[in-house]
């Protein structure tokens, strides 16, 4: 059984903890290496469930596999469930930028007039190693229920996995032909309310996210209600969404007139949706994530804790 811990109120109340319990040792084999997979083991591994080539399991729960076009023979293990992770699409060789491409979230990435941008590296990769990871556990609690699971074989690919995104912001075909284009600072199907996105400050950046009216007037009070802001025209965020060009500029004059510590706080007193972007140590500095979240050499770990319980 694992729980986050590092609250006593916590770890003191069954009621407040996180739990996952299995019955026997998980057994989770791999096979083969792409990027997807070696994330679906680090995920798990950030929970402590470790993972093992097959060949070194007698009867693996779950197998994951690196998925690949090469007609290798895929493995056979009576009530085995099989988890191919694609870095592409099924069945194609390729990686997390085709992926970006061909799912379209490329497409939305970039300056409106410039050309698409590739996602970060390795996060369609990433994303695809999460679910599979996620499978995985699914797959150990149905064992643990009834001491059985139903084999079968799926498929996970980061173009997918990036579709869905794209999915779920588009609407429908017809929106996507008409709307599903880059916007600059406004994030596709954001729901036409401005302001939306990354603004430079005086000292680097924030992210400023209005969804009303109520938001928009909050963040020109963070800014001191400059003369402009008491513009009608500049009034309703819905009529400056459709075309921002001019108060984009207007706005992103008057934030580079503060500091990031400076605007948080202001945000926290209007009440407006405007957040700094913080680096690692600047956020460990800030007392802003738990101690131990980062670790030497830069890389993050869980917002929570994992320790194991004695009963």
């Amino acid at each position: 059984m694992v729980y986050p811990s590092g609250n006593a109120e916590l770890e003191g109340n069954p009621r407040l903890m996180r739990t996952l319990q299995f019955s026997g040792r998980p057994r989770i084999g791999v096979q083969g290496d792409n990027a997807s997979l070696f994330y679906a083991r680090h995920w798990l591994d950030q929970i402590g469930l470790k993972t093992a080539p097959v060949e070194e399991l007698e009867q693996p729960n779950i197998l994951l596999i690196a998925g690949a076009n090469d007609g290798a023979d895929e493995p056979q293990i009576e009530g085995c469930n099989r988890v191919f992770l694609w870095d592409f699409q099924t069945g194609m060789s390729g990686g997390g930028l085709h992926a970006a491409a061909a799912s379209g979230v490329s497409w939305v990435l970039g300056r409106p007039n410039g050309l698409p941008l590739a996602m970060p590296v390795d996060v369609p990769e990433k994303w695809c190693g999460l679910i599979g990871a996620n499978f995985a556990v699914s797959v150990l609690l149905e064992f643990s229920l009834k001491q059985q699971v139903s084999p079968r074989r799926v498929d996970i690919s980061a173009a997918d996995t990036l579709r869905s995104f794209a999915d779920q912001n588009s609407g429908n075909e017809t929106d996507m032909d008409h709307y599903w284009q880059r916007n600059g600072h406004t994030a596709v199907g954001h729901g036409g309310i401005y302001p939306q996105g990354y603004y430079a400050c005086r000292d680097g950046y924030v992210g400023v996210i209005g969804r009303s009216r109520k938001d928009w007037l909050a963040i020109r009070e963070v800014i001191g209600q400059p003369p402009w802001a008491a513009e009608e025209r500049f009034g309703d965020p819905f009529v400056l969404a459709d075309d921002s060009t001019e108060v984009d500029d207007l706005l992103s004059t008057a934030l580079q007139g503060f500091d990031r510590d400076d605007l948080l706080a202001r945000a926290v007193k209007h009440g407006a949706p405007l957040a700094p972007v913080y680096a690692e140590d600047e956020l460990v500095a800030r007392d802003v994530v738990r101690k131990g979240f980062f670790n030497a050499d830069g890389s993050a770990n869980l917002p929570f804790e994992i320790v194991r319980r004695a009963d």
